[in-house]
């Protein structure tokens, strides 16, 4: 293990990157840029541009052509994927719930308290929903659920809450 989620700084470099999905069409051609510890930055463009590949090639769901990327000073070819996925929260435009109470899904596989399950609902603005319904937090989510796609995202923001990991992605996870 190189970086453990308690031990990570936050910093984030991309060091004359190049990546194409294909060998003769490059997507992104030497790009660089440095993140600091706590800073927020927006990736924007137009369809097609390569925010998400940005963010793919970060999480290691593919490799660089060449150049590298780094975290804390560590290139992330050093980690293991798993590693390297254990340091990122990520919400994602599509949001996923499964059949089980609102409680469950933001817990999912991490063990939290009912105390910081409340805390990372209110910081996600998700809590008086969840104090509206018949049950609480232990209102099951199924089909006849009466949930918003909104609703579903601050739920999933809720759960990327509780697993507190040092680095956070949002794609397009406030679109509803």
């Amino acid at each position: 293990i190189v970086i453990t989620p308690g031990e990570a700084k936050g910093e984030i470099a991309f060091e004359n990157v190049k990546f194409g999905y294909h060998p003769e069409k490059t997507v992104i051609n030497d790009f660089s840029a440095f993140v600091k510890a706590g800073q927020k930055v927006a990736i924007v463009g137009p369809t097609g541009a390569g925010k998400t590949t940005i963010v793919n090639l970060l999480m290691r769901f593919y490799e660089t052509d060449s150049g590298q990327i780094t975290i804390d000073g560590h290139p992330i070819t050093d980690m293991r994927r798993e590693e390297v996925h254990a340091l990122f929260g990520m919400v994602l435009q599509d949001t996923w719930l499964f059949e089980g109470t609102i409680k469950e899904n933001i817990k999912y596989s991490k063990e939290a308290s009912e105390e910081q399950v409340v805390e990372a609902s209110k910081m996600a603005g998700i809590h008086h929903f969840i104090m509206t319904t018949p049950d609480g937090y232990d209102t099951i989510l199924d089909e006849e659920a009466n949930v918003s796609q909104g609703q579903k995202q601050l739920i999933t923001i809720a759960r990327v809450m509780v697993k507190n990991a040092p680095f956070l992605i949002l794609d397009e996870a406030t679109s509803s």
